[in-house]
């Protein structure tokens, strides 16, 4: 269990990922947030629960959990749920009906991805949901990632009227560093309002809100293109550039730090032309994705030439001692065996 929260946030705090993002939640004016518990997201609801002027909820599944967020979000609240990557899978049925329906008030789904597999039975990607129900994902790099995005995910969620998905990692939830907090935003519902062509999804209701969801998927890309977490961060060496995102981008920048980096925070829809602009000031473009090829296989479908899991792991976090004898290859260098 973390240090108790402040009812009133200073201006620096020292937290881990899962302690800023309850922060976020309670600051973003969210007045749901339901869970269910599971490593490395548990701390995030217990968290939360500090606060006396949210509803919190441990659900008998994660399925539950995200049904109670969104019919919160229905009636104009905002919403937060919590899982676990192997729990998305559990709450994959609501997920895929949501994307359909939309939503109204705020709603932000974290889950948190066991890469390593300190306490998981596997190594899920949950990247793929995103790109599968066609919604918008943040993936952030360290705690004050967390709180920024958990709010920034809120708040695009009302914008495109849909569930936002944000990407945790183990290293991001349980690894502390300096937050500074926002100011809390009071946030009232609007309440209900019946429509049931869009909220009961028998076949006659769902078929145009399809069509409408792959519109919004298009909006969507067209803002992560000009998202502020999607920076471009320049380098003199120009020999490999590198396209990453989440924790991986610090441990490129521990490893590379003269090299030019694209990073995706903002990481769904693809930002397509922000990589492009990248691969064409480097010699060699290089993929480093935990855990799953995702965007590698996404760029060289859109023609893009690239690196990737070629020579990388897939299994575990991309560490420096690991980007290091992999990047040496690409550049043709001479790897010194391992003792």
């Amino acid at each position: 269990m973390g240090a108790a929260l402040p009812e009133t946030a200073p201006s620096r705090l020292f937290l881990s990922g899962n302690e800023a993002v309850a922060l976020a939640v309670r600051d973003a004016g969210c007045r749901v947030a339901a869970a269910y518990p599971g490593t490395p997201s548990t701390e995030i609801l217990e968290e939360v629960s500090r606060f006396p002027d949210l509803y919190t909820e441990w659900s008998v599944n994660e399925k539950v959990s995200l049904e109670v967020a969104l019919g919160a979000s229905m009636v104009g609240a905002r919403a937060f749920c919590a899982m676990k990557h192997v729990g998305l899978n559990v709450a994959a049925d609501a997920l895929m009906t949501m994307t359909v329906t939309g939503t109204e008030g705020g709603l932000v789904i974290a889950v948190a991805d066991d890469v390593g597999m300190s306490s998981s039975q596997n190594e899920q990607d949950s990247r793929f949901w995103a790109r599968f129900a066609h919604l918008p994902m943040f993936e952030p790099a360290d705690a004050q990632e967390s709180y920024d995005m958990t709010r920034a995910a809120c708040a695009l969620s009302e914008r495109f009227r849909c569930p936002v998905l944000l990407r945790l990692t183990t290293r991001i939830c349980h690894v502390k560093g300096r937050v500074l907090a926002g100011e809390r935003e009071a946030h009232e519902p609007a309440g209900f309002v019946k429509d049931p062509q869009r909220w009961v999804m028998v076949p006659g209701n769902a078929k145009p809100r399809v069509a409408l969801m792959y519109e919004r998927e298009d909006a969507l890309r067209a803002a992560a293109a000009e998202s502020a977490f999607n920076p471009l961060v320049e380098g003199s060496d120009r020999s490999v550039g590198f396209v990453t995102s989440g924790p991986a981008y610090m441990h490129v920048r521990e490893t590379f730090p003269n090299a030019p980096v694209l990073k995706l925070g903002q990481s769904w829809p693809l930002p397509l032309a922000r990589v492009r602009e990248l691969a064409a000031s480097v010699d060699q473009l290089q993929v480093v994705e935990e855990t799953e090829p995702l965007v590698e296989n996404e760029l060289r479908a859109a023609g893009i030439a690239c690196a990737g899991k070629d020579v990388l792991p897939r299994v575990g976090e991309l560490s420096p001692d690991r980007l290091r004898p992999a990047v040496a290859r690409l550049r043709g260098e001479t790897v010194a065996a391992e003792a």
